[in-house]
């Protein structure tokens, strides 16, 4: 009789108090949650690059297909030899080329910047429905060159804007603001091309002696 009391005590002592049995259900909730909430995220944000690289390749189709019916020149190109001030060239204009080529302008927005909205129609299109770059000096005979992109980039530490003479000496890199520290790039060739900073750097200097000149959305 005793040693049955004895038992009893040992098992008591040894099972979780309600206490401790609601602190660790409490974890194993929390827990889940976190989970189920990083993995639609991972979706979401593989699903926004995606996306985007959809857009820029119907906008290297888009410049091909202007190039097709004004000598082989993309839009920029033909922006660029019309004008003596570079400065004066606006993403606007460039865009504003190939509105029969491009169907919307909602295809000139990531979805993933959060910083721009889409524009519904060509009529209320402005730099702030556009999330891409554009070259004012791309060729289809130079591949290396960027055509367009993402415009998080940044280059020699501060963030391009307006205007920017690309060349091989520069060191550019991604901020985080859209594609978390990479970006998507639509190549001369008409390729689109996921980058990291470091093989973006590598793009960079693969450019050689040309001078890329970029005009990125304000």
């Amino acid at each position: 009789m005793l040693i049955s009391k004895g038992v009893a005590r040992t098992s008591c002592r040894s099972a979780f108090s309600a206490v401790e049995l609601l602190v660790m259900l409490a974890v194993v909730v929390v827990l889940a949650m976190v989970f189920m909430r990083s993995v639609p995220t991972d979706r979401r944000a593989k699903a926004g690059r995606i996306k985007c690289a959809n857009n820029l390749k119907n906008v290297g189709l888009a410049f091909r297909i202007f190039a097709t019916d004004n000598g082989d020149r993309f839009p920029g190109s033909l922006v660029m030899s019309n004008v003596t001030d570079l400065t004066s060239i606006n993403i606007e204009g460039v865009y504003g080329l190939i509105t029969n080529e491009l169907s919307t302008p909602k295809i000139l927005f990531c979805p993933a910047d959060s910083d721009r909205r889409a524009a519904e129609s060509w009529a209320n299109y402005s730099a702030t429905n556009a999330s891409y770059f554009v070259s004012l000096s791309a060729k289809e005979s130079v591949p290396q060159a960027f055509l367009a992109g993402d415009r998080n980039m940044q280059v020699n530490g501060k963030l391009a804007s307006r205007l920017l003479p690309l060349t091989s000496n520069d060191v550019a890199v991604w901020t985080g603001d859209i594609h978390a520290d990479q970006g998507n790039i639509a190549m001369g060739d008409g390729s689109v091309q996921q980058m990291t900073s470091a093989r973006l750097k590598g793009s960079v200097r693969d450019l050689g002696g040309i001078t890329n000149y970029l005009v990125f959305p304000q």
